[in-house]
């Protein structure tokens, strides 16, 4: 048996804030450059290795930018220089957005056992030991950002779509961005940004 919880949010990952370029009307991208903006390495190749594999798996030629600069993350020009470069059709990058905290609470309860046939002692030890309480207390929340941003390159390079992918929930960080990748892809398919598969 357990106590009822009550957050002021419920766990979840979502996307909002989506727009996408309504003139842009150039097709699929179909070869993109990968670039998490992390100052973290290991974190960086993770959620761009993530993203690579998810866009791999629609059929588009995707691409990690630490393979080409590994140590350091490239800034604006050195992206754009890689890109053409790589003759790259589209950049996708990946930022860290603002996180919000807000409190929960977990409402107290008090929970009575159902009393067997035979009472050995009768009064108040039988109802004082039947009966559990569970005391409340406050839950802490985080909503985590991340800002995802598409360029394509055709005519010296244009934003054409940005989404936020939310995470909601508590002690929860970088473990939950597969849920937030696959949440991207499919409204990319969607809005025609990438193609349905290969």
């Amino acid at each position: 048996m357990m106590a009822s919880l009550i957050f002021l949010s419920c766990a979840s990952t979502q996307l909002s804030h989506t727009w996408r370029d309504a003139s842009y009307t150039a097709g699929p991208l179909k070869k993109i450059l990968v670039v998490a903006v992390r100052k973290d390495q290991a974190r960086r190749r993770v959620w761009e290795d993530g993203f690579a594999a998810a866009l791999s798996a629609h059929g588009v030629d995707a691409t990690p930018s630490y393979r080409r600069i590994a140590e350091t993350l490239p800034d604006t020009s050195l992206i754009n220089t890689i890109a053409r470069e790589g003759n790259f059709d589209g950049i996708m990058l990946v930022g860290r957005g603002s996180t919000r905290t807000t409190e929960g609470v977990l409402v107290s309860s008090e929970i009575s056992t159902t009393d067997p046939p035979y009472q050995q002692w009768s009064g108040s030890y039988s109802e004082y030991y039947d009966r559990e309480y569970y005391p409340g207390y406050p839950v802490i929340n985080e909503t985590m950002k991340d800002e995802i941003k598409i360029w394509a390159m055709q005519g010296g390079g244009r934003m054409i779509w940005t989404g936020v992918g939310e995470v909601n929930e508590s002690g929860r960080d970088e473990d939950v961005s597969g849920e937030i990748i696959s949440l991207i892809v499919h409204e990319l398919v969607k809005q025609g940004v990438i193609a349905a598969g290969s």
